[in-house]
């Protein structure tokens, strides 16, 4: 019995000795959560949130010289009415050189939308249960293509909940 604990006493000292070493190195990760919960009676959201958190690369191809197409989704509604929606400003890539500028084509739901005018892009009777619709935002390539450089563009689309009279 005495050696059994002679050789469990040690052990069990080297045990919590070691356990106690690996104490001192320490490793912390912190994880933000953020959340959003849109109201029952309106809202516009896209379906993928980081579409409107990173950069969304429009990819080019030098074989046709086309620059790729974004197609996302938005989940809709609006249950006092339909959903307008225009841009805030003109669409477009800018490399700086205002002649290399490229118009950038923005449809919601199949509806053109434009920076003068706001359109009815949800009627009501889609809007009131809700609809996923699609975004698509096409590169109109300039009749002389497209010229070498670094662009990047924004598109600022506004939303409004339509009431019904």
């Amino acid at each position: 019995m005495f050696k059994k604990f002679a050789i469990a006493a040690p052990m069990a000292v080297l045990a919590l000795s070691s356990s106690m070493a690996f104490a001192a190195g320490e490793a912390r990760h912190s994880i933000n959560l953020v959340a959003s919960v849109p109201t029952k009676v309106f809202h516009v959201l896209p379906v993928d949130p980081d579409l409107i958190v990173k950069d969304q690369v429009l990819t080019y191809n030098p074989i046709s010289d086309e620059l790729s197409t974004l197609r996302a989704q938005f989940d809709t509604k609006n249950t006092n009415g339909s959903i307008a929606a225009s841009l805030e400003s003109e669409a477009f890539l800018s490399n700086g050189v205002e002649a290399d500028k490229v118009p950038l084509t923005v449809t919601f739901n199949g509806k053109a939308l434009t920076h003068t005018t706001t359109e009815e892009v949800v009627g009501e009777v889609e809007s009131t249960p809700g609809k996923r619709v699609d975004l698509v935002i096409a590169p109109t390539k300039p009749g002389t293509g497209y010229k070498p450089g670094e662009y990047t563009g924004a598109v600022t689309m506004v939303f409004d909940a339509v009431p019904t009279p």
